[in-house]
C-alpha cells in the first residue's frame, strides 16, 4: 500500500508506517547523529553545513560531470561523465512546485554540480526530495550537498537501505580513501614509464581527481534517509505521481525503483542499468525475478544508474537473461566441484548466449568505453565476466 507524502511536514515528522524501526540501532547511535537536519540545529551545526556547501559549490571543472538530457515532459536524465571515482547517473523529475532527484553520486561536490545544472538548464524550482535507490557510495555520498544547500529536503529509501548505509557507509568510505595512495603510486609509475605526453596527462588527471576526492571526503558527514518504507511509498503531485517501490532482492538487499505512470518512465538505479551487473552485494538467484516484477509496469523510458537511458526493454531483458544464465552456469559448476579458476576458464564471453543475443556484448563494450576513464587499450569484457563469476559464486546462497 502506498502512503502519500506531506511535502509541508518536518523532515522527521513521519508516521510509524514510514520510519524504519530503531530496535537494532543502539549500536549505531554515533552514525545516526551525523544525519541531523538543519531544523533545530545548533549554530555550530549550521556553520558546519554552510561551510560544507561552500566547499561543495565552489566553481571547479566539476561542471563537466554531467550531461543533462530531456527524456520526456518534466523528466530529465543526468548522464554521468567518466571520473576516477565514479559517479552515478541521476533521474530528475520536475513537479508542479519542486524537483525530485533520484540518486546522489559519489561526493557532495558532484551533487552540488548537479544542483547548478538543474538551476541553469532545467528549472529554478528547489529540490524537495532525493531518492537513494540503494546504499552504495556512488549513489548516496552526495546527500550532504542537498542538505547543505539550505532548502527543505527529505531523503527517501527503503528501510533496508537506511540500515545498510548506517552499518557500512563510513567503513567502506574509509577503505576507499585508504586505498587511494596505492592507486596513485601505480599511476605515477605508469606515467614515469610512458613516453606519451597524452598518457602522462591522463595519469596526472586521474591522480588529481583521486587526491581531490580524498581531501573532500576526509571530514565526510553522512546524511541518512529521513523517509523510509518496506514495500512502497507514493509521492503524489498535480504534475504526475511517483511510485517508489521495492520489488525484491537484486543488486543489493534494498534496491528501489521510481515509476512515473503518467510519463511511462522509470528510474532503476543499479538493479537495471547499462553496465555489466555488479554482484558484490548482490542476490544472483532472485535478481531475475525482481526484474520480471518491475517489467509488469507500463514504462517506455528506463533510466539506469550507469550507462545511457533506454527507450525500450532490450537492454533490461538482456541483463535479466545474463544474470539468470551466469547464475545457472556457476551453480552447475559448484555442484560439479569446479574451482573458481576452472569456472572462469569454462564460462567465457563467447559461451554465454545471453551476451551474444540482441547485441548485448557490443552494447556493454561500447558503454563501458564511453563511461570509464581510460587511455589506450582497455581490459577485455572477459575480465568483467570473471569478476561476476567470482561474486556470483560468493553470493550464490543469498536469498
Amino acid at each position: 500500500m502506498c502512503h502519500p507524502a506531506d511535502p509541508t511536514s518536518h523532515p522527521h515528522a513521519h508516521s510509524h508506517n514510514h520510519v524504519a524501526h530503531d530496535a537494532r540501532s543502539s549500536r549505531r547511535d554515533f552514525l545516526r547523529t551525523m544525519s541531523s537536519a538543519l531544523a533545530g540545529a545548533s549554530l555550530l551545526e549550521l556553520a558546519y553545513h554552510r561551510a560544507a556547501w561552500a566547499r561543495a559549490a565552489a566553481p571547479a571543472s566539476d561542471d563537466a560531470l554531467f550531461t543533462i538530457q530531456k527524456v520526456t515532459g518534466g523528466i530529465y536524465f543526468a548522464h554521468a561523465h567518466p571520473q576516477a571515482m565514479i559517479n552515478c547517473n541521476a533521474a530528475i523529475f520536475v513537479r508542479s512546485k519542486d524537483v525530485v532527484v533520484v540518486d546522489a553520486h559519489s561526493k557532495p561536490s558532484a551533487a552540488a554540480s548537479l544542483i547548478r545544472h538543474i538551476e541553469r538548464e532545467v528549472t529554478p524550482k528547489p529540490v524537495r526530495y532525493v531518492i537513494n535507490t540503494h546504499f552504495h557510495w556512488d549513489h548516496t555520498l552526495g546527500n550532504q550537498a542537498y542538505r547543505a544547500a539550505g532548502q527543505p529536503v527529505d531523503f527517501i529509501a527503503s528501510n533496508t537501505t537506511k540500515q545498510l548505509m548506517s552499518e557500512l557507509s563510513i567503513a567502506r568510505l574509509k577503505a576507499s580513501i585508504d586505498g587511494i595512495p596505492a592507486q596513485v603510486d601505480k599511476l605515477r609509475d605508469r606515467a614515469a614509464r610512458s613516453s606519451n605526453p597524452a598518457e602522462k596527462a591522463f595519469c596526472d588527471e586521474q591522480i588529481r581527481q583521486m587526491q581531490a576526492y580524498a581531501v573532500e571526503l576526509r571530514d565526510f558527514h553522512l546524511e541518512l534517509p529521513t523517509i523510509t518504507f518496506d514495500t512502497s511509498y507514493l509521492l503524489p503531485d498535480p504534475a504526475f505521481d511517483l511510485h517508489v517501490e521495492f520489488h525484491g532482492h537484486s543488486h543489493t538487499a534494498g534496491d528501489v525503483f521510481v515509476f512515473c505512470p503518467q510519463a511511462r518512465a522509470i528510474a532503476t538505479g543499479d538493479a537495471i542499468h547499462g553496465f555489466l551487473p555488479n554482484f558484490g552485494d548482490g542476490y544472483p538467484r532472485p535478481w531475475p525475478s525482481t526484474i520480471d516484477s518491475v517489467a509488469h509496469a507500463d514504462f517506455r523510458f528506463q533510466m539506469g544508474g550507469h550507462g545511457p537511458y533506454q527507450t525500450d526493454r532490450t537492454v533490461m531483458t538482456c541483463q535479466r537473461n545474463y544474470i539468470e544464465e551466469l547464475t545457472s552456469r556457476v551453480a552447475d559448476g559448484k555442484t560439479a566441484g569446479l574451482s573458481l579458476a576452472e569456472m572462469q576458464q569454462r564460462i567465457t564471453v563467447a559461451s554465454l548466449r545471453s551476451l551474444q543475443s540482441n547485441g548485448y556484448q557490443d552494447f556493454l563494450i561500447r558503454t563501458r568505453d564511453e563511461s570509464e576513464p581510460h587511455f589506450g587499450p582497455v581490459a577485455p569484457l572477459q575480465d568483467g565476466v570473471n569478476a561476476n563469476i567470482r561474486d556470483v559464486l560468493a553470493n550464490l546462497d543469498h536469498v
